[in-house]
């Protein structure tokens, strides 16, 4: 069995995710049309083209759909289901990493486990979003660097996490921050050498370089490389006032949406505390007046600006996913539309939150280089990402690893109270499935009901949410915009309000329109079936 349990948590999730049916959904989620678009174009015809509407280098994040779609036919099924597959790699890779630290059979399957049934992840391996593929590249990265700091004599090593850095650049950006944070390990250890810096930098500087030797003049510019990319961004720094206040707002939500997402592992040390304090002297820190002082930020970040959730756009009111649709008030979503239960959750969340910063320091502590270059790694990136002109959930992803690393670091001697552990995951699995099965639910009946032959109107003219809108009339609208005007001219939404719409769907039956059909779909956060309506202004 000791053989076979590195695969327990990947084959897990596997198993949970099939249970959701990922196969039978043949629609996009939230932006994976612009993915999409360019996976179809590549695997038809050849060329590598970029949508207008992504920021992210995406390369081979589309040549990977590509060869999926070569294989078994275009689909979004087809590229969800991708997806699915490199998320449970992604979750071998984590594993792999908890093995260099000698975390225990148990710990290492709670950690994974908390890490693979939390919402953002559950969501992300059922679209085709660049999230996952940078992740799965990013852990192959990060695993690698961890075995070249524990033995300076593995060159291979540091070669392949070269090859895997590479592969995350041309997936997203991001991936700039996994070479400087083993510079800067590298630097504290005091094993700063040029030759091995040069190492370190020369296939992500090669990726880079290429890139954007590509980008710039074979393919040309998009409106997300001139509008968003630098300049968004630029214009968030240039107001240095209202960039700490929303900076400050981003961290705050973060530790406390971190601290819900892996709840479970916290939930060990809950009901283990005094032990814990014993043996690792936790003591020190809750009678120490930073947890305190911690607590009492959260709680009053809290009480300003309501329960949870406060980040876009994987957790919400309506359930989980991205909802695309008007009259949401009618939609039936189960304990995700209660307000004590989002209460009770955000009281947890602190509570979580402040345990996770408290082994968070004792990690710190007591790890090696290899442990802080997890730190650096996860900060890093979540630091880049808070001074992005946007920010949303998801990018929370690549700060759980750390979290969850150290929090199974910190149980070693100590009575991690499994039992508990295992209930809490359990209960997080079951709301994640039904979040996530509901957002598949009723999408797909949103695409089935505008899909039905129309006499008056064609699919194109349905207000039917960003995503439907896009996948029918982006390329269109965008061609014709950039014909009109130079791209730092387009709006990000101008391509959606010019249009010759018939109909719409929602939620809501508005009295004001006219019912030309609706449709009804299961949903398992409600005893009582979804309706979604198709209207048009009355004559």
């Amino acid at each position: 069995m000791v053989k076979y349990e590195k695969y327990a948590v990947a084959v897990i999730f596997l198993i949970f995710a099939a249970t959701l049916s990922p196969w039978t959904y043949n629609f996009p989620l939230n932006d994976d049309w612009a993915y999409a678009q360019a996976v179809r174009t590549l695997s038809e015809t050849g060329r590598l083209a970029l949508s207008d509407w992504g920021s992210s280098t995406q390369v081979l994040h589309i040549i990977i759909g590509a060869l999926f779609s070569k294989l078994f036919g275009f689909s979004f099924a087809t590229l969800r289901v991708a997806n699915v597959l490199i998320a449970a790699g992604a979750l071998f890779l984590f594993v792999k990493i908890l093995d260099e630290f000698e975390i225990g059979p148990l710990e290492k399957m709670a950690a994974g486990l908390a890490l693979a049934l939390n919402p953002i992840y559950l969501v992300l391996a059922n679209s085709f979003m660049t999230d996952i593929q940078y992740f799965l590249w990013m852990l192959a990265a990060m695993y690698f660097y961890i075995r070249r700091l524990k033995d300076p004599e593995d060159s291979p090593a540091l070669a392949w996490a070269g090859v895997c850095v590479a592969a995350a650049y041309l997936t997203r950006q991001l991936a700039v921050a996994l070479p400087l944070a083993f510079t800067l390990s590298l630097f504290f250890k005091g094993r700063f050498k040029w030759r091995e810096l040069a190492a370190v930098w020369a296939l992500p500087a090669a990726a880079i370089l290429g890139y954007h030797f590509w980008f710039t003049h074979i393919h040309g510019p998009t409106w997300a490389s001139e509008n968003y990319v630098a300049a968004a961004t630029l214009g968030h720094i240039s107001r240095p006032l209202a960039f700490f206040n929303d900076a400050f707002y981003r961290l705050l939500a973060s530790m406390i949406e971190t601290g819900l997402l892996l709840l479970p592992l916290a939930i060990g040390y809950l009901f283990s505390l005094p032990q814990f304090s014993s043996r690792n002297g936790l003591h020190r820190r809750i009678n120490s007046f930073g947890p305190w002082l911690a607590l009492a930020v959260l709680i009053v970040f809290a009480l300003m600006n309501g329960p949870l959730p406060y980040l876009q756009n994987t957790m919400a009111r309506s359930g989980f996913g991205v909802l695309t649709l008007g009259g949401s008030q009618l939609k039936p979503s189960g304990l995700f539309a209660s307000q004590g239960f989002w209460l009770l959750a955000t009281g947890a969340a602190i509570v979580s939150a402040v345990l996770l910063m408290c082994v968070l320091g004792l990690a710190l502590r007591a790890g090696n280089s290899a442990l802080r270059f997890v730190f650096s790694v996860c900060f890093l990136q979540l630091a880049i990402s808070l001074i992005g002109a946007k920010f949303f959930d998801r990018y929370l992803l690549t700060l759980l690893p750390w979290f969850a690393v150290s929090a199974v670091f910190a149980a070693r001697g100590v009575r991690f109270n499994k039992p508990a552990v295992a209930a809490a995951l359990l209960l997080c699995g079951w709301l994640g499935w039904a979040g996530v099965k509901d957002y598949l639910a009723w999408n797909s009946a949103k695409w089935e009901l505008a899909g039905r032959p129309r006499a008056d109107f064609h699919p194109g003219q349905i207000i039917n949410g960003f995503d439907y809108q896009a996948w029918f009339n982006y390329e269109n609208k965008m061609a014709y915009l950039k014909s009109m005007k130079p791209l730092s001219m387009i709006g990000e939404w101008e391509w959606q309000k010019s249009g010759d719409y018939k109909a719409i769907v929602t939620f809501n039956p508005d009295p004001r329109l006219k019912i030309l059909d609706k449709t009804e779909y299961s949903t398992p956060l409600s005893s009582r079936k979804g309706v979604l309506y198709l209207m048009s202004p009355r004559n």
